[in-house]
């Protein structure tokens, strides 16, 4: 490679090169900006709150019923107001059997973000104590 050939080819691989400069820095704060931006999906506080009612209504209650007993039709349903069965079950377990589903009957729900997980969780849990006086789930929308 000729001296002028690998001057190019330094000057284009460094920031400070001739892509450098400011064009390199508006570059790189352009792509960590979409990085972070894509990184929060589901933003909490006082932007959206998160309320397990609802995700358990939309993603849950097909299956599952607005009230966590396990709808007739839906074969090994478990129920989730059992206080007896729901304390068998670790947060951690139940994390994990919503991200990863419980085959054959039960769907995955990967794309959940930790602190949807975190809501549920709780959510889930104060259906098997009824002692909790839960909010009625708004009802299942789009």
């Amino acid at each position: 490679m000729s001296a002028t050939a690998d001057s190019r080819a330094h000057a284009l691989a460094s920031p400070s090169g001739a892509r450098g400069g400011l064009f390199g820095h508006v570059r790189t704060a352009m792509l960590l900006a979409g990085l972070l931006a894509s990184g929060c999906k589901e933003p909490t506080g006082p932007e959206r709150e998160i309320s397990g009612a609802k995700i358990f209504a939309q993603n849950c209650a097909r299956c599952h019923g607005l009230d966590g007993k396990g709808l007739p039709e839906v074969a090994g349903v478990r129920d989730l107001t059992d206080p007896g069965f729901m304390s068998t079950i670790s947060d951690e377990r139940m994390r994990r059997s919503i991200r990863g589903g419980r085959p054959p009957t039960m769907p995955s729900f990967p794309h959940f973000s930790e602190p949807t997980l975190k809501v549920l969780v709780a959510y889930v849990r104060a259906l098997s104590q009824p002692e909790l006086q839960l909010p009625p789930p708004p009802p299942p929308g789009p």
